[in-house]
């Protein structure tokens, strides 16, 4: 199986069907706004609970330094790109814009970071924020903000400093999800865990177990209906990201499908194919607002149906990206 696999849907993920009869202990804790679990089978107590503390002090240190509007590192960059200054970016943070830097440009600018300004002008960057909007932006102020504001198109970035030519304003949330899972892997590996799941806000989930192990199983929710439409095997080391105008792909590079995911909603059913192939993915669905489906060959193969219903037929099925 190719080591780069991903998924990009517009669903949600319904949640975990499960692994095999094992003694599953089941852990949750808030982190990046949302929902933390982390399922683990056949732990010892103390190993369990030492990588619980692990990981919920690990996502709250990111939590904290990859948010764009707050004291963290990310904040701290943000002020200095809006005065058009260079930015000293740590060891810990630079390979998150570095990769940002790439999805950008294999996207072709459906994924993009420098949204943050924009996400700020319609006051989402904080709930107090969104409590006190009265609507939408005029036109005038977003054309004005459109003609000031840089996009990564604009960044530099040598490593350790980070600049741009024109004021910019960086949001990682779009892959922040994807990192923290990558991080999961290796502190539950540290950790001696090697049967676990973590999901993230029901929408980003990794998977790890041994070889020759039960996969675990999630859901996929249909966007428009409460139901399930089908059910997707994950096995050892991948990870599930969803993203839609419903909710928030997989892969072994879950920062990957975390960005894929949001590129390939952006894309649209004209532009599927094409945005899978520049992202090197193969295997990806994505459910049209009319309840069409747009796979690749593995994608369709991999797809299960789920509570003895049936799986939508797909429309189209173009080919996967030679690798």
């Amino acid at each position: 199986m190719n080591a780069r696999l991903a998924v990009a849907t517009l669903l949600a993920v319904a949640g975990l069907l499960g692994c095999d009869n094992a003694v599953v202990t089941e852990h949750r804790f808030a982190a990046f706004g949302t929902d933390i679990r982390l399922e683990i089978r056949a732990g010892e107590p103390a190993q369990t609970a030492g990588a619980t503390s692990s990981l919920q002090e690990r996502f709250r240190v990111a939590e904290r330094d990859w948010y764009a509007f707050g004291t963290g590192e990310l904040a701290r960059v943000n002020e200095r790109l809006a005065r058009g200054q260079p930015a000293a970016v740590s060891a810990e943070l630079a390979p998150l814009i570095t990769r940002a830097l790439d999805f950008y440009t294999r996207s072709g600018a459906l994924f993009d970071p420098g949204v943050c300004a924009l996400v700020r002008l319609w006051q989402f960057d904080s709930e107090t924020a969104l409590a006190a909007a009265t609507g939408p932006p005029a036109p005038a102020a977003l054309q004005a903000l459109q003609a000031r504001q840089g996009t990564l198109a604009d960044a530099r970035f040598d490593g350790q400093t980070l600049s741009a030519t024109r004021p910019l304003c960086i949001d990682l949330g779009g892959m922040a999800k994807g990192t923290a899972l990558e991080q999961a892997r290796q502190i539950l590996g540290q950790h001696g865990i090697h049967a676990a799941l973590v999901d993230i806000g029901g929408s980003s989930q990794l998977a790890l177990g041994r070889n020759g192990s039960r996969a675990w199983f999630i859901g996929l929710k249909d966007p428009r209906a409460e139901r399930v439409i089908g059910r997707l095997a994950l096995a050892s080391g991948e990870a599930a990201s969803t993203s839609g105008d419903y909710e928030r792909g997989y892969t072994r590079d879950a920062e990957l499908a975390d960005a894929a995911s949001t590129a390939l909603m952006v894309a649209g059913p004209e532009r599927f194919l094409q945005v899978s192939a520049a992202l090197k993915i193969t295997a990806a669905l994505l459910i049209t607002p009319a309840g069409e489906l747009l796979t690749t060959p593995e994608m369709a193969a991999r797809l299960r149906q789920a509570n003895n219903g049936r799986l939508p037929r797909p429309v189209a099925t173009g080919q996967g990206p030679d690798l």
